[in-house]
């Protein structure tokens, strides 16, 4: 993609032009939005910000563009950056193909910029060699980890001398105002005040700020923030597929005797006060595979004497009618598939069966080294491969060279669906990304299916600040904990159907209410 030429014009106010332009249109495709942001934070702001666009936009662009501005005018002579360890090589990678630098992977390696994973540097020795080195520059990928101030990484980036400070994030709050105290904090202390004050002065609950003005006005001193709608990038459209799959009859069984039996224990709890996350996981669980289902199973005693019953009807279903569809997506499109789920029971399985049917398939997860998780990228770009991911897929890496995404089992946390779209929906993307989501009808599945298609609108808009708009649903309650409210206490499916109609209404009227636009270019296939 060449740079416009209204993106060079701009472009030209960079000290740093010269050294750039060498590399733009080569590696370096830029944005107006994000050269305005590099001047941004150097000219205004001092060095000092937390750059917050939405995923899938360039926030390394925007950092590197940030770095070389503040090498021309100050002459940096160090610079780290700390990034999630999965993240190490390809941010490596990144600055040597867009700027031609040459990164550093390890402390005792010499050059003017460090890129080290933020798991290893918060370690001793490390961590107190780090802080004893005057930093010209720190940069934090991911910087939303940061949000708990008792951490190991926030104490480790708290304790860093440098002069200039970027952090990177597409979620600066996920849960609390209190984490967004946290990382401003980091950048300019003091600029909240104490906690205390700032407490008193913009928070309402925990969620729900008060003098929004006044907050917005301080964050401007340090915060630079684009939405994918506003910045007018032709992004290619979404292509929705819902793919509807009857259940076996013994997983019709299973399901259906699961489902009732949490009925059942759910309202004993909810009267007795007692815990019921153990009963969303056995739900999301069950949606997924038995092979993810059955650890979780074995250790539900609440289920007495049906225990033995419906473990042996788990632990007898091999093959199921998900894994077979997704075979059958491989046949049919011949083409690199990122499948996602949310437990890696499922993923072995899946992997097993597709690698039986003569597929090549891998998994991807939290638990491989940074050497496993590189070589899994490499493979998956050479040919029309399937990669089963877990949510650790969904984190940061970049998969922009595959545009076919398969939804195994949703999450019922919207945010993280974009994340785990995010990952091939981004900057670099040449095709329509396919999104596949399979579901089984007659089950929660189709329920949670038809509010996020339906209601919000998820799959077939990039809906502009997202997680805001999911903050405002929430002042009553977790939306994960509302929907187990109305799955596991009504015993009328129509009354869920009215519940859930409700529940998408309060989305729509707080996005009408926050009056974000939304792209005109995402097209969705009927359902099939």
């Amino acid at each position: 993609m060449a740079t416009d030429p209204d993106t060079l014009n701009l472009a030209h106010r960079l000290m740093a032009w010269p050294e750039l332009a060498s590399h733009v249109n080569q590696g370096l495709a830029l944005h107006d939005y994000q050269v305005a942001s590099a001047l941004t934070v150097v000219e205004k702001l001092e060095g000092r910000a937390i750059l917050a666009d939405e995923v899938g936009l360039g926030k390394t662009i925007e950092a590197g563009l940030v770095a070389a501005e503040l090498r021309a005018r100050y002459g940096l002579t160090n610079v780290l950056i700390l990034v999630p360890a999965g993240l190490q090589t390809q941010w490596v990678q990144e600055l040597w193909d867009k700027f031609g630098w040459t990164a550093q992977k390890g402390p005792k390696d010499r050059g003017w910029l460090w890129v080290l994973s933020i798991d290893s540097a918060k370690k001793a020795p490390l961590s107190h060699q780090l802080q004893f080195v005057e930093w010209d520059l720190v940069i934090v990928d991911e910087a939303h980890h940061l949000k708990n101030i008792r951490t190991q990484n926030y104490q480790l980036v708290q304790g860093l001398k440098c002069r200039f400070m970027l952090l990177l994030t597409a979620t600066p709050m996920e849960n609390a105002l209190t984490e967004l105290y946290a990382l401003v904090n980091l950048v300019k202390p003091g600029l909240f005040g104490p906690y205390l004050r700032f407490y008193r002065q913009f928070i309402l609950d925990k969620r729900t700020p008060k003098n929004a003005e006044a907050l917005r006005e301080l964050l401007s001193q340090v915060m630079v923030r684009h939405q994918r709608q506003e910045v007018g990038l032709p992004f290619p459209p979404r292509e929705v597929t819902l793919v509807p799959l009857r259940l076996t009859g013994p997983e019709r069984r299973l399901y259906d005797q699961i489902s009732d039996a949490l009925k059942t224990e759910y309202r004993l709890r909810v009267q007795s006060d007692s815990t019921i996350l153990p009963l969303l996981i056995l739900q999301r669980e069950l949606c997924s595979s038995p092979r993810a289902l059955l650890p979780t199973l074995r250790e539900s005693a609440w289920l007495g004497e049906l225990l033995d019953e419906l473990v042996a009807l788990a632990e007898s279903l091999g093959v199921t009618e998900k894994m077979r569809a997704v075979r059958e997506l491989a046949r049919h499109l011949k083409e690199r598939m990122l499948v996602f789920t949310e437990y890696r029971g499922t993923q072995e399985a899946l992997v097993e069966y597709l690698n039986a049917e003569g597929f090549e398939a891998r998994a991807f997860h939290g638990g491989l080294t940074l050497r496993q998780r590189d070589a899994l990228v490499q493979w998956f770009q050479q040919g029309p491969r399937i990669l089963v991911s877990t949510e650790a897929g969904g984190q940061g890496i970049n998969l922009q060279f595959c545009h076919v995404v398969v939804n195994f089992d949703l999450p019922w946390n919207p945010m993280r669906i974009e994340q785990r779209i995010g990952r091939v929906h981004r900057i670099g993307q040449e095709h329509p990304v396919e999104i596949y989501n399979l579901f089984a009808v007659d089950t929660i599945e189709e329920d949670i299916l038809r509010l996020l298609h339906e209601k919000i609108d998820l799959f077939r808009t990039v809906i502009g600040e997202l997680d805001v708009i999911l903050r405002h649903l929430e002042r009553r309650g977790s939306l994960e904990k509302r929907l187990m409210d109305i799955f596991f206490w009504e015993d009328d499916h129509d009354n869920v159907v009215r519940r859930l109609e409700q529940l998408g209404n309060e989305f729509l009227a707080a996005r009408k209410r926050l009056a974000w636009p939304t792209t005109s270019n995402d097209v969705s296939r009927p359902v099939s």
